[in-house]
């Protein structure tokens, strides 16, 4: 789809400075923008409590620890029932509507979401 609003969940900074780099070069075209970025499951509850509603989260497999991530994806699901969840891990993960290594190709990921049906 086009238009997608990201949440970027990862605990590592220079990730999540990659991936918003990578959204910023690459999904400019298809109108993707990040609209918020967490650190831990916590900041990802907080941001959903607020208000946030993304149409995509990327989510670390675990952050800071390993499970964090399919937590943080539980707590998406319940308070933001329509986002769609594409976990990124250096080992397989199989809770993300859509499961992927950390990495994927810049362009590759930005293949994705612009071709996300949700």
């Amino acid at each position: 789809m086009k238009n997608e609003r990201i949440l970027i969940a990862d605990d590592n900074a220079d990730i999540r400075k990659s991936l918003t780099n990578v959204i910023e070069a690459f999904g400019d075209e298809d109108g993707h923008k990040k609209v918020g970025e967490a650190s831990s499951r916590e900041e990802v509850e907080a941001l959903l409590n607020e208000g946030l509603r993304p149409t995509v989260a990327l989510v670390d497999g675990n952050f800071p620890k390993p499970g964090d991530g399919k937590k943080a994806a539980e707590i998406i699901r319940k308070i933001s029932p329509k986002t769609f969840i594409i976990s990124l891990a250096f080992d397989k993960q199989t809770w993300g509507d859509k499961n992927f290594e950390k990495n994927i190709v810049p362009k590759d990921l930005m293949d994705v979401l612009t071709n996300l049906e949700h």
